[in-house]
C-alpha cells in the first residue's frame, strides 16, 4: 500500500493526506501521514558534508572501479541502507515506478492483483482479499503469505518492493509462491494483473430478532471515505436502521483528512480526533470534519489488521464513549508520515511524528484494546473483514449473515442485549 503528499486548498499549512501502512497497487495497507510543508531548506554543514562525501564515493567508483558500475543502482541501495539503520519500516524511499503507484492506490483504483498486504515478522502477509479480483478467484486468503513473486523471495524486503514485482500492466502474468495460512505447504500461482477498483464501503440492513442494524465496512481511508460512509449510514437510517456497525477489520487506514471525515460522520464537528506532535513539528490537533454526525448507537469491529487511521477514528469513539468496540486488539500504528518529492520523480516517505488518541492515549506498538474480546477466526476462514452476504451493495440480510462470523454475531448479541 502507498502514499502520497495531498492537498488541503484551505488550509496551506497542514495539506493532510497520506497512507502510512503503504496503500499498494495489489494491496491497501494505507496508514495516515500528513503531507506537511516541511522546511526543505538546504541541510545543516554536518548533513551537506555527509552528503559530499558519499556523491564523491559514487563518482569515483564510476570512474576508476575496473568493472562497470550502474551508479543508479548503486545510489538507491545506498538510501535503502541508510533508511534501515532507523529500524522505522515505515520510513521507506520510492523510486519513480513505486511513487506513481501509490498515488494511484490513494485514488481507490490500480493495476495489480487485487490484494492488500503488509510485512508482518518479517513476511509478506495478505491483509485483505477484494472480492472478484484476481487473487479472490486464485484462492487467495486473508492471513496466507506471499513467499515469493516471479521466482524472488520477498523475505527481508520491504512491501513496497515487493508490492512493485507483484503489480504491473493489466494483461500481464506474475507468478507468485503462496504458503496458506497455518500450513507448510506452499502453492504457486499465475495471476494476471488487471484493472482494480477498490470498494470503498458495503452497507446492507440486518434485521436481527425484530431490530434493524446498519452494517457499513470500510476498507481504506482512500480519497472519498468520509462522503461515502455517510451516504451508507444515510441511507440506512433512512430505511429504518436503529444501530450502525461500524466494520474497520482489516482497513490498514489512509488519508488523515479522511479520518477526521469519518469521524465526523459520527462525532461533532470540531471534536479532537487525534493530536500529533514531533521532534521538528509542533503539537497539532485534528478535528472532525464532515458530518452532520448520526446519533444512532454504534459498535465499531476491529482486528489485528486495524491500523493508522483506523486506530485513529477507533481511538477516538472510544475515548468519547461514543462507540462499544468489539473485536481483538489493534494493530498499533501511532505515527504519522509525509511524502517528500525527490529528484527523478522518486519520493521519500518518512515518519515526522507520533500521535494520540483525545485522551492522550499512545497507542504506538500496543495497539487498542476492545471493550469486548472477540478472539478472531482461524486465519484464511473466510470469516474474518469484510464481505458475506450483501458484500459490495446496499442490501438486506438477516442475522443468519453473520452466522460464520463470530465477532458480528458477539456485535449483535451486545445489542440485543446490552451486554
Amino acid at each position: 500500500m502507498d502514499e502520497r503528499p495531498g492537498t488541503d486548498s484551505s488550509n496551506p499549512k497542514l495539506r493532510r493526506s497520506l497512507a502510512t501502512l503503504l496503500i499498494v497497487v495489489v494491496a491497501f495497507l494505507a496508514g495516515v501521514g500528513f503531507a506537511k510543508a516541511l522546511d526543505r531548506s538546504p541541510s545543516s554543514a554536518s548533513a551537506q558534508g555527509q552528503t559530499d562525501r558519499y556523491a564523491q564515493v559514487l563518482n569515483d567508483l564510476q570512474r576508476y572501479y575496473y568493472k562497470k558500475l550502474d551508479v543508479t543502482k548503486l545510489g538507491t541501495q545506498g538510501i535503502t541502507k541508510l533508511l534501515s539503520t532507523l529500524h522505522d519500516p515505515y520510513t521507506v524511499y520510492f523510486d519513480q515506478q513505486q511513487a506513481r503507484q501509490f498515488s494511484q492506490e490513494l485514488s481507490g483504483s490500480y493495476t495489480g492483483v487485487g490484494v492488500g498486504v503488509d510485512v508482518k515478522s518479517g513476511r509478506l502477509t495478505v491483509l485483505q482479499v477484494f472480492s472478484g479480483s484476481p487473487a479472490a478467484q486464485a484462492g487467495i486468503k486473508p492471513g496466507d503469505v506471499i513467499v515469493s513473486v516471479d521466482g524472488k523471495t520477498t523475505a527481508g524486503q520491504p512491501a513496497s518492493a515487493d508490492v512493485a514485482r507483484i503489480t504491473g500492466p493489466a494483461g500481464t502474468t506474475v507468478h507468485l509462491q503462496v504458503q496458506p495460512a497455518g500450513t507448510t505447504r506452499r502453492e504457486s500461482l499465475a495471476l494476471t494483473r488487471r484493472a482494480i477498483s477498490v470498494p470503498l464501503t458495503t452497507a446492507r440492513l440486518i434485521n436481527d430478532h425484530g431490530t434493524k442494524v446498519g452494517y457499513v465496512s470500510l476498507s481504506a481511508f482512500a480519497s472519498g471515505a468520509g462522503a461515502k460512509v455517510h451516504a451508507a449510514v444515510t441511507g440506512l437510517q433512512k430505511r429504518g436502521a436503529k444501530w450502525i456497525v461500524f466494520d474497520l477489520r482489516n482497513d490498514g487506514g489512509g488519508l488523515v483528512n479522511e479520518a477526521a471525515a469519518v469521524a465526523g460522520d459520527f462525532l461533532p464537528h470540531g471534536r479532537t480526533v487525534v493530536t500529533t506532535q514531533g521532534a521538528h513539528s509542533a503539537k497539532d490537533v485534528v478535528t472532525a470534519t464532515g458530518g452532520p454526525a448520526t446519533s444512532l448507537p454504534m459498535v465499531v469491529l476491529v482486528n489485528g489488521n486495524t491500523a493508522s487511521a483506523s486506530e485513529i477514528v477507533t481511538g477516538a469513539l472510544q475515548d468519547y464513549h461514543r462507540a462499544t468496540v468489539i473485536g481483538s486488539r489493534t494493530f498499533g500504528k501511532g505515527v504519522v508520515q509525509t511524502v517528500l518529492p525527490l529528484s527523478g520523480g522518486a519520493q521519500l516517505k518518512i515518519t515526522i511524528a507520533a500521535y494520540r488518541t483525545p485522551a492522550g492515549r499512545d497507542i504506538n506498538h500496543k495497539g487498542i484494546q476492545p471493550n469486548i474480546v472477540v478472539n478472531p477466526p482461524a486465519a484464511g476462514s473466510g470469516t474474518a473483514g469484510h464481505g458475506g452476504a450483501g458484500s459490495g451493495a446496499t442490501g438486506s440480510a438477516s442475522s443468519a449473515a453473520a452466522a460464520k462470523d463470530p465477532v458480528l454475531a458477539r456485535a449483535l448479541r451486545f445489542i440485543l442485549s446490552r451486554h
